[in-house]
């Protein structure tokens, strides 16, 4: 009768709070963003389930939800500002190897109130957070003040956003969001992060990608003046100088 004695033992490894919770689960409304020649922005729906943990429940901290979608990595040239005989002239370029050239973040609440600062820093979560690297070796005030041009300039372009107040919770472990990407999103792949938070504590994250590229014929131009760029820079000065000799022409008549 020895196989009694291990009857609690299953009961409690089978048991609801012993069994491993449900995992995050997210989806998004498209996988890819086609910019053509009428392209205005787009807005993608990311929708997804906190598995079995819910939100709002009485007897649990509340749930938070934290979106992060960071776009291609591209080098920046930022040009310093002197002084010389009293005019304010551009000199030598600093050079940043890793600037995002999209980068979003959603939440449901205050990004402070859902997460500590020094983790915050340490996943890179917030514009203001974001590690940027610069080639030349400059010094740390100075890379502070590029840093924050840089920064101010995305955020005025719409490139850097963020959406506090943004995640909502139409059920209990249902959440959804919105994802707008502007006119002037550079072509690239998207990485889209969903982290689960409670109490302060990441729970749980998932991931997915978005591409962005032109269609018809911006692609195929695009491709051109990528692959072929020499031909593509010839056809362009051909086409120019076509063109102003065509105008000549017309006025010429009148």
């Amino acid at each position: 009768m020895r196989w009694l004695t291990l009857i609690p033992f299953l009961l409690m490894a089978f048991s609801p709070s012993t069994m491993a919770q449900e995992p995050l689960a997210t989806d998004l409304s498209e996988d890819a963003v086609a910019i053509t020649s009428d392209f205005n922005g787009k807005d993608l729906l990311l929708f997804g389930s906190t598995g079995d943990r819910r939100f709002g429940a009485e007897s649990a901290e509340p749930l938070d939800v934290v979106i992060v979608v960071h776009g291609p990595e591209v080098p920046m040239k930022i040009w310093r500002k002197e002084r010389v005989a009293g005019v304010w002239v551009n000199s030598q370029p600093v050079t940043f190897e890793n600037v995002p050239g999209y980068y979003a973040v959603a939440t449901n609440r205050a990004l402070s109130d859902i997460a500590a600062e020094d983790y915050l820093r340490r996943e890179n979560i917030g514009a203001d957070n974001l590690v940027l690297v610069s080639v030349e070796d400059v010094s740390l005030d100075e890379k502070t003040e590029l840093r924050e041009a840089i920064l101010g300039n995305r955020g005025e372009a719409g490139l850097y956003q963020l959406h506090e107040d943004a995640v909502s919770f139409p059920d209990g472990r249902l959440f959804r969001s919105s994802i707008h990407f502007p006119s002037n999103v550079p072509v690239g792949d998207y990485r889209v992060i969903v982290r689960l938070f409670q109490n302060g504590m990441e729970l749980d994250r998932s991931y997915s990608v978005v591409t962005v590229g032109k269609q018809g014929l911006e692609q195929q131009i695009f491709s051109l003046a990528q692959d072929y760029s020499f031909f593509y820079g010839l056809g362009s000065v051909i086409i120019a100088m076509l063109a102003g000799w065509l105008a000549s022409v017309a006025f010429r008549r009148n």
